[in-house]
């Protein structure tokens, strides 16, 4: 006995196509808008990397072709508080380089050099773009809480550069002689 299958009609079948399609559409504009969304915090945040005190990676850890480059850590521990679980997931540590793109570092070897260097990308390192502008976004918060610290240091170093003019001889410096 031959069961009967319902075929969609070609109307239902165009309709479906169509439907598709736009689905399809919306997730690629979705994915740019997250991509550019990324690629601007990132750029805030290598700005602000003094303030966020991220420290800077030894060109000696990196593959020789990296090393050409600075790469700061944005994870491993002194950020921490700003880690997703999907950021503290990642198996290696995420970084951030002086053309404002977000890489992961893994594969280390027993002499702590890096192997592998990857540009983030959408769900590469099992990291979606949602996790990875919540990070990027309490990064941010994190410098907007530290930036009256930062700027009251450095007022105080200027203050005591202004301190020391007074200490300074008037005119050219003379030598003993």
């Amino acid at each position: 006995m031959q069961q009967s299958v319902d075929a969609p009609t070609p109307k239902a079948l165009a309709d479906l196509v169509a439907r598709c399609d736009q689905i399809n559409r919306f997730a690629m504009q979705l994915t740019a808008v997250e991509e550019n969304r990324i690629a601007a915090l990132s750029a805030g945040i290598l700005v602000m990397r003094q303030v966020l005190d991220l420290p800077l990676i030894d060109a000696e850890k990196l593959p020789m072709r990296q090393g050409r480059i600075q790469h700061w850590a944005l994870t491993g521990g002194h950020l921490k508080e700003a880690e997703t679980p999907a950021i503290h997931a990642v198996r290696g540590l995420l970084c951030l380089d002086e053309h404002e793109q977000v890489k992961v570092l893994s594969h280390r070897t027993w002499r702590g050099q890096w192997r592998s260097v990857t540009l983030w990308k959408s769900t590469e390192h099992k990291i979606l773009p949602a996790a990875m502008m919540e990070f990027l976004a309490r990064l941010t918060a994190l410098a907007q809480k530290r930036a009256p610290d930062a700027a009251r240091a450095l007022l105080a170093r200027s203050e005591a550069v202004t301190a020391t003019h007074a200490l300074l001889a008037a005119g050219p410096r003379s030598r003993g002689g």
